[in-house]
């Protein structure tokens, strides 16, 4: 399988907010998915009840991509948590996703981050009352193996502490909307 962090922060992507990939040029079906602020989770599950369901491909410290480490503010030789899945309908990837989390941010309620195995993070996360999340930015993918079609990626804050998820998703949602 190809490095996930490459497919999801490739060198040049053109993201929403920035250079050509604005908002309203998005396709409307992938618009609605890829901007929406609410749980993704629920959003999955609601589309084939009791079908969904979380892979774990890996976790683990490591140095954040560039992007990661300008989102998250991060100086220096900063490691983060690193947390990979994929998220299904059956035996249907749907989103290929990566969360980054500081070091820091995992003390505190942040702490049960690195226990969720094959939950999902959208189970916690939107079960926190002090939850921000910064606006999403979205991205075409390049051509790649998985099938991947669009991106999206925001910061979200516990209190104070931030982490990034990057979700890419495959074709195949549209088969299920």
């Amino acid at each position: 399988m190809p490095e996930l962090a490459t497919l999801l922060h490739p060198a040049v992507p053109d993201w929403s907010g920035r250079n050509r990939c604005l908002p309203s040029l998005l396709p409307p079906l992938w618009r609605d998915w890829l901007l929406d602020s609410g749980s993704l989770t629920a959003r999955l599950s609601a589309l084939r009840p009791g079908q969904f369901r979380v892979q774990l491909l890996a976790q683990y410290h490591g140095r954040p991509t560039p992007l990661e480490r300008t989102e998250l503010q991060l100086h220096g030789q900063h490691s983060v948590w690193v947390r990979e899945v994929i998220l299904l309908l059956g035996d249907t990837p749907l989103v290929y996703a990566r969360t980054a989390v500081p070091i820091t941010t995992l003390n505190g309620a942040g702490k049960r981050l690195q226990s969720l195995g094959e939950r999902s993070l959208g189970s916690f996360l939107f079960q926190q009352p002090n939850l921000r999340r910064t606006p999403l930015r979205a991205s075409h993918c390049k051509a790649n193996a998985l099938g991947l079609e669009w991106s999206r990626r925001s910061v979200f804050y516990l209190g104070d502490k931030p982490l990034m998820v990057s979700e890419a998703f495959t074709g195949a949602l549209t088969d299920f909307l």
